[in-house]
């Protein structure tokens, strides 16, 4: 007998760490529902020529959801590059420096002329001049574009290997997940089918009992309403039956009992099986609302809400199935 595939919930969590010659990769994976495959990568500029693969790689092991893949190197990971000096911009800050330097001195000349007591004016122009390069320093070391970082190149293969190793191991965690959801999913996707089969039962059981009170309940009613004699007895007869087979649910109830079997059996095979359940769930409730319509007894009726409402809480967990 071959071995049953596993069933998956689309919903999961994975996270891995990997290292080689200094380089630190995290990868978290998180996983939701979607009607498709939906894979949405964020990663480092140094491995986005590494998106693709990444992608793919996520899809050889996933069929369906939507997945949002994470990955940034640790603290420290690749190493810091240090600053150099830019002497080009620096030369220009410079420039401009000593251009205000000359400002400073033509404005202090002037305030000389105009305003002779502002002592104190004086002195602080004086300490400018005094201080000239020594000033400039000060300031160059905050201005900004003064120092540029040139990220280090990786060794690509390096970078390569950590990839796979933490995005292999991320994902063997992600998939353990949906996995063990899946697998609690179907257990109770199980239970209650089993339930609505039970009320099923319930229901052709009722049938058998009601059948020959919904035919007499019709010759009463046509019997009620035409003049004695009016109609031949056998007439009567035929169209009170054709009356009871319309109202008849038999084969609306052997359709509903194919379709548990279809549920059940597809459980059991395994893999990817939400698009499938879910179609077995809208005709499900196709006959539910059939039998409901037909059938004219309280008890029917009510069992066959009990019917519906398993229904949609089983239609409400198939869509976390891939």
């Amino acid at each position: 007998m071959a071995e049953q595939a596993p069933i998956h919930s689309m919903t999961g969590f994975g996270r891995a760490e990997a290292e080689q010659q200094g380089l630190r990769l995290a990868v978290e994976l998180r996983s939701v529902n979607s009607r498709y495959l939906d894979i949405q990568v964020r990663c480092p500029a140094d491995l986005h020529p590494f998106e693709l693969a990444i992608r793919e790689r996520i899809q050889a092991r996933v069929g369906r959801g939507k997945i949002s893949a994470h990955l940034a190197w640790e603290e420290d990971s690749p190493p810091a590059a240090l600053p150099q000096l830019d002497e080009e911009v620096a030369k220009h800050y410079l420039a401009q420096l000593r251009r205000l330097a000359e400002l400073a001195h033509i404005e202090a000349a002037e305030s000389r002329a105009v305003l002779p007591r502002r002592k104190a004016f004086f002195a602080r122009v004086k300490r400018l001049e005094q201080l000239d390069v020594g000033i400039e320093r000060v300031l160059l070391a905050k201005l900004p574009n003064l120092f540029r970082v040139q990220a280090i190149a990786l060794d690509s293969a390096v970078a390569q290997e950590v990839l796979w190793a933490g995005l292999d191991d991320a994902l063997a965690d992600l998939v353990a997940m949906r996995t063990a959801e899946g697998r609690a999913l179907a257990a109770d996707l199980r239970g209650r089918v089993e339930a609505v089969g039970v009320l099923l039962e319930r229901v052709a059981e009722r049938v058998q009992v009601t059948r020959g009170q919904v035919a007499e309940r019709l010759r009463e009613k046509i019997a009620a309403l035409l003049a004695p004699g009016a109609v031949a007895e056998e007439r009567l007869a035929t169209e009170i039956a054709l009356l009871a087979e319309r109202s008849d649910i038999v084969e609306e109830i052997v359709r509903f009992r194919s379709h548990n079997a279809q549920f059940l059996a597809t459980l059991a095979h395994g893999g990817e099986v939400g698009k499938r359940l879910n179609f077995l769930l809208q005709e499900m409730h196709r006959e539910a609302n059939t039998i409901s319509a037909k059938a004219a007894d309280a008890e029917i009726a009510h069992w066959v809400v009990e019917i519906k409402e398993e229904v949609e809480r089983l239609r409400e967990q198939v869509q976390n199935l891939a």
